[in-house]
Parts: structure tokens; C-alpha cells; sequence
């Protein structure tokens, strides 16, 4: 009897009920935001509005691409906060409906405008305002989990300032973590890789923090005590889920590489590192992919019972859109194209011969300081990690295009779990060594 009751259950069955659990949690809290009150919310977003109108759509820090805001998606979220409360809790949180006139420029002054029809009282003032409701029904919009709630209480500036004092909590105990169970190193490579994806911007942005925020949760849940594999993997399944559940495909892959690369350099891991521990780290990406797809399946589903729009279509259609679209700006999306496309953006900077140079450099450094083939094999599960962004990039070739801009800093992730695959595989005195012998045969 006692045996059977120390006998674990069938992975399956765990992962099935961490799914579970997981996705009825973040349920009831998108529900229970859903159903706060609506006025106390549009009042803070009446100088949100503003904020957004006097910033712009796309603020760009010092003018350059990559370090561009998303004022426009946020827009959009403060704007599904200030209509949450239009229905009924269930219908808002599967319907999830924004309003503009025409076009999408315009949504600092359709935010303004639509919270001046409701502060009016006219049940027609918004229809007259000229604003069209659309329903962006495909994603589940998790971030009202705690957007609805801080905007009860404070502006969006509030809500960045929110943001910034989280993050950087969750960052510091992360190198914390890193730094008592890795070594310094690893506490470095970290803050490196996050410095260098300008992680201090990433607050600014509710879409942009969600990831990270995300990653670096599973990163502390990771770190605070030894974890077994299979507990990674239930780990990895939550993250999924709640990845699915709140980001709107920002750099979903950090969710997923980050704590996995924090778990393959704790000591206990080092040691098994090789071969097996790479099948490892495709099991876990399975189950953090299962967590994430099939918690998306299920806003589809629930949203077209509860709306009786075609949710499940739009979605398919999306996904196609994303990963095997034809064109983009007139561009046909072959990877000769592409391949093309980059070498005309770094050549007209001047960066390609640079940059070209510079990768050849290192892969010969890499060559020359190699400690040894069973060095390189021992840190291949790193090197697992630290490929997962360019795989993404790959699968979701469209839409890592299109949104190059923030989409670049899932290379948090490469660059640091690159750094510690270096660092394991290599060693400048091999390089010495080698040249001193051959010095001797001479």
C-alpha cells in the first residue's frame, strides 16, 4: 500500500493536470478583472490618453529602429481595459473589443474620443463619435490581469513605474539566484545579455514586459532549489500556458530558453551535460510548446461558442499570415529574399564586410581555444538553448520581420546562453598550448 502511494503518476497525467490548473487560474483572474468596475479605470485613462497622443504611436529612443517603442499596441490594450466592462465579465474577456475610426493612426485620438462618449452618458455617443468596434478575439489578452487593476488606481505612467519596480526586482533576484547556485559568471553573462536587448526600456511597454517578466518567474522558480527534470518540464508547461494566456507574440521564446538555460548551468546539471541532456532539452521545449499551443486552442474554441464569430478561422488565417506569408512590403518571402534583404540593410550602413569579418574572426577563435571534443559535446545543451531564438525567427519568418523592431530581443536568450556555451567549449590557454607545440615541431 505504501508503495503505491509513494508511486508518482504518469507524466501525462501531471503535465495534463498542471495544464489544468494553470489555465482555470489565469481564468478566473482574466474573469475577476474583467469584472471591475469600468469608471475609475476610463478616469486614469483620460491623461493616459494624452500621454499617448503627446508621445506618439512609435516613439523611437535616439531615433534608431530597434530601440522603438509600441505605443500602438498599448493603445489597444488601455482601450480593451476601458471597454472590459461594456458586458457582461465572460463576453468582454472573449470578445475583447477596441474601437477606432478608420484607421489605426489615429488611436491616441480614438482612445480620447471614445472616453469622452462614455463619460457623456449617450448610450449612441460612442456610435456618433464615428468609432467602429472590432474584436480582437484570437489572443486571450492576459495583461488585464493586472492592467484593469493598476489603472483603477493610477495612469499608464503609473503602470510603467509599476512595471520597472517588478522587473528589475525579478531581475536582481535572478542574478541573486545565479550568482549563489552558477557562479559568478553566469550572474554576469546574464546581465550582459539583458543589457546588451536593452532590457531597461522593456518596462515602458506593457507588451514588452509580459516575456520578460514571465522569463525571468521561471528563472527564480528554477533557481530556488534543484529541480529534476520532469519538474522543469511541469515547469515549462505553465510557462507555456501562461505565456499563451498573456503576451500577443512579443518574444514568447525567452519564456521557454531563459529558465531553461538557468537549469542547464546549476552544477548538478553540468555534470550529466552531453548528449541525453540535449534530448532533455527537447522534451522540455515540447512541453513548454504543448502548454502554449493548446492554451491558445482553447480561447479559439471558447470564444466562438460564447460569440458565435469564427475565431478558429481568423487564427488559422493568422498563423498563415505569420509563418508562410507570401510577401511583405512587395518582398516575396523566399530565404534567397531575405538573405538579400539583409545584405542590402547592412551594406547600405556600411556593417556587412565589418560584421562579416567579425564572424569569421570568431569562428576561428572558436576553432583555435576548442578544449576538446568531449568539452564541446558536455556544453552542446547551451548551445541547444542559445539556437532556439534563430529557430523561432525561422518557423515565424513573416512576423519576426515585420516586428524586427522589438522582436530582436528574444537574442537575450542567445547571447546568453552562447556566452556560458563558450565559456564551457573553450579555452584561450588550448589555443596557447596548441601554438606552443606546434612552435616545438618547427
Amino acid at each position: 500500500m505504501q508503495a503505491a502511494k509513494g508511486r508518482k503518476r504518469p507524466f501525462a497525467l501531471r503535465a495534463l493536470a498542471v495544464f489544468g490548473a494553470a489555465l482555470g487560474l489565469l481564468f478566473l483572474l482574466l474573469l475577476g478583472a474583467c469584472a471591475l468596475p469600468g469608471g475609475p479605470v476610463r478616469a486614469h485613462l483620460v491623461d493616459s490618453a494624452q500621454t499617448i497622443r503627446q508621445e506618439g504611436l512609435y516613439p523611437a529612443w535616439f531615433g534608431f529602429k530597434l530601440f522603438q517603442m509600441d505605443n500602438y499596441t498599448d493603445t489597444l490594450m488601455l482601450m480593451e481595459a476601458a471597454t472590459a466592462d461594456e458586458t457582461g465579465p465572460l463576453t468582454a474577456m472573449m470578445t475583447n473589443t477596441a474601437y477606432n475610426v478608420d484607421n489605426f493612426e489615429t488611436l491616441g485620438d480614438d482612445l480620447a474620443a471614445y472616453l469622452e462618449a462614455r463619460e457623456s452618458g449617450d448610450p449612441g455617443a460612442v456610435e456618433k463619435a464615428g468609432l467602429e468596434p472590432f474584436s480582437y478575439a484570437r489572443y486571450w489578452h492576459g495583461y488585464l490581469i493586472w492592467l484593469r487593476p493598476l489603472l483603477c488606481l493610477m495612469p499608464y505612467t503609473g503602470v510603467r513605474a509599476v512595471q520597472y519596480a517588478v522587473l528589475f526586482a525579478l531581475l536582481a533576484a535572478v542574478l541573486a539566484l545565479l550568482r549563489r547556485r552558477c557562479g559568478l559568471p553566469a550572474a554576469l553573462w546574464f546581465a550582459v545579455s539583458q543589457l546588451l536587448v536593452t532590457v531597461f526600456w522593456v518596462p515602458h511597454q506593457i507588451q514588452y514586459f509580459t516575456c520578460f517578466a514571465l522569463a525571468y518567474g521561471g528563472c527564480v522558480w528554477v533557481l530556488a532549489r534543484p529541480r529534476r527534470s520532469d519538474a522543469l518540464c511541469l515547469g515549462l508547461v505553465a510557462l507555456g500556458v501562461a505565456t499563451a494566456f498573456c503576451d500577443l507574440l512579443v518574444t514568447p521564446v525567452l519564456t521557454l530558453g531563459l529558465p531553461l538555460a538557468c537549469w542547464l548551468l546549476q552544477p548538478q546539471q553540468r555534470l550529466r551535460a552531453g548528449f541525453r541532456q540535449c534530448a532533455l532539452c527537447l522534451g522540455g521545449c515540447l512541453c513548454w510548446g504543448a502548454g502554449y499551443g493548446l492554451c491558445w486552442a482553447f480561447k479559439w474554441v471558447l470564444a466562438a461558442l460564447v460569440t458565435g464569430q469564427n475565431v478558429i478561422a481568423d487564427a488559422l488565417r493568422q498563423i498563415g499570415v505569420r509563418t508562410a506569408a507570401d510577401t511583405w512590403h512587395g518582398m516575396t518571402l523566399t530565404w534567397g529574399n531575405i538573405a538579400r534583404f539583409v545584405y542590402d540593410t547592412l551594406q547600405a550602413r556600411g556593417l556587412f564586410w565589418p560584421l562579416l569579418l567579425a564572424l569569421l574572426l570568431a569562428a576561428a577563435l572558436f576553432a583555435a581555444c576548442l578544449r576538446s571534443r568531449a568539452a564541446l559535446v558536455r556544453a552542446l545543451p547551451l548551445g541547444f538553448a542559445a539556437v532556439l531564438p534563430l529557430v523561432w525567427f525561422a518557423a515565424l519568418r513573416a512576423h519576426s520581420i515585420q516586428h524586427g523592431w522589438f522582436t530582436w530581443r528574444a537574442l537575450g536568450l542567445t547571447l546568453f546562453a552562447g556566452l556560458a556555451f563558450v565559456y564551457y567549449a573553450c579555452d584561450p590557454r588550448a589555443a596557447l598550448r596548441r601554438l606552443k607545440q606546434k612552435g616545438k615541431r618547427i
